[in-house]
This record gives structure tokens, C-alpha cells and sequence, in this order.
């Protein structure tokens, strides 16, 4: 989840700022909606790592994991990320040595406890017909890190040793290959072989201070991305490790990047995503291969080479698809930032344009696809401080933002980050900016009470165009069967009376995904309605139009 490098106040600005420019892209966002591509497949992925790892290994905690990924289910949720802390399954985490003799590539050289979370979630997501995303990541245990650490919370990610890595994640590799058997008391028999996981993230936000450290270093007079330089060694143990493990032709995921960073440069200043893009792939401002003292103060061939590096780095370039966290925080999701570094939703042509560019310069056309692994909105209720959103806004933000989603080609997959909200931080006062630095971005309020997001989620609706009385209707149908032949209805009611069907849209895509012109009788609002193969009738939230 994002660092929040920058204080509440200075996101405000950059919204005021980026104000007129965001009027500017919804005006051609619906200018484009008449003539639009046709709807295309979009997974729909989860993360909430309290609610389906951090529960106790009891009856209870059980209970509660199968209780979210029921309601994910019914959601239309088709994969769920895992954020698995290498620190927190690491022997001896808080020592600077690791302990004698210890395998670290042997899933059973760490401890039995530590693996249980994460193979009951394995287990009942495979059960409830949900995939799984592991992404391996920060924290790591002290004993895999350099010394030096300006504090006790970075020297768990202070330049991770990446060949330490590559082991564990052989380790992780190996225990989930499919073979692997292990008993988990009365949950599984000892002779059951833990599922096979074939969907991988490397690292969450390597750009973040809290996540990589230093971000920045000075040396021989320059100013180094180290940060850069030590997730391209993590992306090579990654990619090392699950190669040998048998997951080679998975699902691998490289970036995990956040949207924002400063324009600072210390070392736990946080990167934006583009600066750190073109370090990670050793070029230059103008994506051209860096050469001299600049390349080999960042571990780039002195002389440029697209062969020697392309060898070298394979997971930069074989990755399955680039990961990144389009965040807008509380600005709408076709609103573009002013600073050309950044790359929120709105800009994710910023992105894959940067991406392109990376890959021709070292003779390599591929259009790497994207995976938004993580996003969100905050809201208000609970929060009263900013950034936050109102309950509406939340709704409507996460079905353009699936709307938007679905009509990028480049785009794979669209992660919500939190069922439910995060608690506040308790240990500041009530009401503060440090109180609720955690995250309220849920579709549930802390506790399971339902947002309206939660309703909107489940059926997005969204109206790309309107003219007069004609206008265009998008939608989703989340809970489907993918890929299945489904009729939905629009339905549109006066601004005064109940709600009557003007059209049907049937759709086979493979997300579920519709689209429709309808005459509408007049000033009103739409809505879609669905059956469910069980007969329930679902309804999506309703968008006035003028008519």
C-alpha cells in the first residue's frame, strides 16, 4: 500500500492544480465513449491481508477467512492478491546472522507456524473457486539486509540481499508447486498436496521508502536511484528462484509500482514511478542506454549492450505483464496529474509509453501488458481529515475507474485494495492526520457494514456518452460465470415513478463486461438488472441523465 510520502495538504494542491486539466479529460473520455472499442476481458482481482492472513490459526479465525472469500465470491472476485512478508516466515527475523545451517531454499527449514496462514488462505481461496496472486515482498529478516539503517522499521528492506531472496523464494516456490504435502490439523488431511500457485508479484512498491531503502544515494559525485539497481536484483533472484522451481511459464508480475514520489532526492525520499522505470532498465532521461560512471554507478554495463543486458536481466524483459498501483487518492479517476513523472489512471498512457521505449531501446517491440494490482478511494465516513471521498463518490470513482480499466488494451486486471476499512492508529489523537493514516479505502466500514461502494462493485455501471435522449451504457457483470452467454436489463425511471426496462444487452465477454444505446423517455436515471443463475435479481446503483 502507498507510503504517504507527501503531507494530506500538499495532495490538495496538486488537485487544485490538476483541476482543469481533469475537466478537459472527461470531456474527451466522453467524446470517445460513442465511438468505443468493444468491451474486453478484465479480471477482477482483491487484496485485504488482514481479513484473509492476519486471522489466528483457531476455529474463528477460519471462519473468518471463508466468510470473506464467500462474500468475494458472490462479488464476482476472480483472484486475490497475498502480500507474503519475507520477515515474517524468516527464522530468526531480528538477528543479523541467520541461524546455523539453515536451508533457506528448503520450505521446511522455516518455521511450521509462519507457512499456516498462508496455506489456509491457499487452500480456501482454491475451495471457494477464487486464484491466488502471491506477492513477495518487504518486510525481510535483518539478517538479510546491509547494516546502516537510519532506523529500526527501514533496516528490515535496507538493500535486501538479493541471492538471500532468490532463496526464498525457491523456498516459496517449491511449497507451492502443487506437490508439496503438508497437515494443517483438522482444516486438511497430511496426505493432501498444498495448491499449486501460478500467479507471482515481485516486491510492492520498490519506488517507496517504506518498502526499498535508500532510495537514493550519493556517489562519485552523482546522485544514484539505488533503489533502481536493487529491485533489478530482486526481479533476477525472483526470477531465478521460481524458475527453479517449476514456475517458469506462470504468471510472473514485475513494478508493483506507486503512481506518486518527490522531487527529492535523499534516502527516504520516494521515486516517482517514471525515474525509477528508466533506472531500473538502465537509461537515460532520453531512454537511451546509460554509459560510463552514470551506468556503473547503477550496476549497468559500461558500455551499452542490448544483448549482455537483456541476458542478464531476464525477468526485466520475460516478465508476463508490468504491475502498477494507479492511485488517484481522492481525485476522479480520469483526472490526470500536471507532473509528467507521475502516472495515476488517468495517465496510464504515461506508463506504457515509458515501458515501450524501455524495450525498443534495447531492440525489443513487445507491448508488455499491465496489471493495476492495488486501488482504492478513501472515504469519509470514517475519515474527517484529507484526502477522503464521500460514500457516492466512492461509488461512482470505482466504476469509472472499471470502466476507464476495461477500455485500456494494455490493461489485464484491476485489483480493489480492502473489503473492509483499516482501523485508525490509536497511537495519536482522535481526529488527526497520523490517526488515520491507515487506509479507509474498503467497500465495508470497519466491523463489515456495507458501503454503497460495496452494491457498485459488484455491478458497475457507468454512462461514457449521452445526446439528448440517446444515451450509451456500459456495465459489468461481476458475479458471472465467465465467459458465459448473460442478459441483462436497462432499466430507467422517471425523476418522479418506479423504474421500467427499455432494453436488454446480452454479452458473452469473458469479465461480463456490456455495452448499449438506449432512448431514454426522458430526465431520469438508468440502472442495470441482472438475475443470478440462483434468481436472485441484482440491481446497480442508478446514473441520472438528462434525457
Amino acid at each position: 500500500m502507498p507510503a504517504r510520502a507527501r503531507t494530506e495538504w500538499a495532495r490538495w494542491l496538486i488537485g487544485v492544480v490538476a483541476l482543469a486539466a481533469g475537466i478537459v479529460a472527461a470531456v474527451l473520455l466522453a467524446g470517445q465513449g460513442g465511438h468505443a472499442a468493444r468491451p474486453r476481458a478484465l479480471a477482477s482481482m482483491f487484496e485485504d491481508d488482514r481479513l484473509l492472513v492476519q486471522q489466528p490459526m483457531t476455529a474463528a479465525g477460519t471462519a473468518t477467512v471463508e466468510r470473506t472469500l464467500a462474500t468475494l465470491r458472490s462479488l464476482g472476485v476472480d483472484r486475490v492478491r497475498l502480500l507474503v512478508g519475507w520477515y515474517y516466515l524468516a527464522p530468526d527475523n531480528n538477528s543479523a546472522v541467520p541461524p546455523p545451517h539453515f536451508d533457506a531454499a528448503n520450505p521446511a527449514a522455516y518455521p511450521a507456524a509462519a507457512w499456516a496462514p498462508y496455506d489456509r488462505a491457499i487452500r480456501l481461496a482454491n475451495q471457494a473457486g477464487i486464484a491466488v496472486d502471491l506477492d513477495l515482498s518487504a518486510p525481510g529478516p535483518l539478517w538479510a539486509m546491509r547494516p546502516g539503517a537510519p532506523d529500526v522499521k527501514t533496516s528490515l528492506h535496507y538493500a535486501p540481499s538479493a541471492s538471500d531472496f532468490e532463496q526464498f523464494v525457491t523456498a516459496v516456490g517449491r511449497r507451492y508447486d502443487g506437490h508439496y504435502r503438508v497437515s494443517q490439523g483438522r482444516l486438511v488431511p497430511a496426505s493432501a498436496a498444498l495448491p499449486r500457485v501460478s500467479f507471482w508479484s515481485v516486491w510492492n512498491e520498490p519506488n517507496q521508502p517504506g518498502w526499498i531503502a535508500p532510495q537514493w544515494v550519493s556517489a562519485a559525485g552523482l546522485t544514484v536511484p539505488l533503489s533502481a539497481r536493487i529491485y533489478r536484483g530482486l526481479v533476477d533472484g525472483a526470477f531465478a528462484g521460481l524458475a527453479a522451481t517449476g514456475h517458469r511459464s506462470d504468471t510472473i508480475l514485475i513494478g508493483e509500482l506507486a503512481p506518486e514520489g518527490s522531487s527529492a532526492t535523499t534516502a527516504l525520499s520516494p521515486m516517482p514511478p517514471l525515474p525509477f522505470l528508466r533506472a531500473l532498465y538502465c537509461l537515460g532521461p532520453g531512454y537511451r542506454p546509460l554509459q560510463g560512471l552514470a551506468a556503473v554507478a547503477l550496476g549497468c554495463p559500461a558500455r551499452a549492450g542490448a544483448t549482455s543486458f537483456r541476458a542478464a536481466h531476464p525477468g526485466l524483459f520475460d516478465a508476463t505483464g508490468f504491475a502498477h498501483h494507479p492511485y488517484s487518492f481522492y481525485l476522479a479517476p480520469n483526472v490526470s496529474l500536471p507532473n509528467p513523472e507521475f502516472v495515476p489512471l488517468a495517465d496510464l498512457g504515461r506508463l506504457e509509453t515509458a515501458l515501450d521505449r524501455a524495450f525498443a531501446a534495447y531492440g525489443d517491440a513487445r507491448r508488455i501488458p499491465l496489471y493495476l494490482t492495488e486501488y482504492g478511494y478513501e472515504t469519509s465516513p470514517p475519515r474527517t481529515v484529507p484526502p477522503k471521498t464521500s460514500l457516492r463518490q466512492q461509488s461512482l470513482y470505482l466504476d469509472e475507474a472499471t470502466y476507464m480499466a476495461s477500455r485500456d488494451p494494455r490493461v489485464r486486471a484491476l485489483s480493489q485494495f480492502l473489503l473492509e476499512d483499516s482501523a485508525p492508529d490509536t497511537a495519536f489523537p482522535p481526529g488527526t492526520e497520523r490517526y488515520w493514516s491507515t487506509f479507509q479505502t474498503g467497500l465495508e466500514f470497519l466491523g463489515g457494514a456495507p458501503k454503497p461502494a460495496l452494491n457498485a462493485y459488484r455491478l458497475p455501471i457507468y454512462v461514457p456518452a449521452a445526446s439528448g435522449r440517446s444515451v450509451r451504457v456500459w456495465g459489468m457483470l461481476r458475479p458471472a460465470t465467465n465467459g458465459t452467454r448473460q442478459m441483462a436489463e436497462i432499466q430507467w425511471r422517471p425523476v418522479h415513478g418506479g423504474y421500467r426496462m427499455i432494453a436488454t444487452v446480452t454479452t458473452t465477454s469473458p469479465s461480463g463486461i456490456l455495452e448499449k444505446t438506449v432512448q431514454v423517455p426522458g430526465a431520469g436515471a438508468v440502472r442495470l438488472a441482472w438475475r443470478t443463475p440462483g434468481g436472485a435479481i441484482l440491481h446497480s446503483r442508478a446514473v441520472g441523465v438528462t434525457g
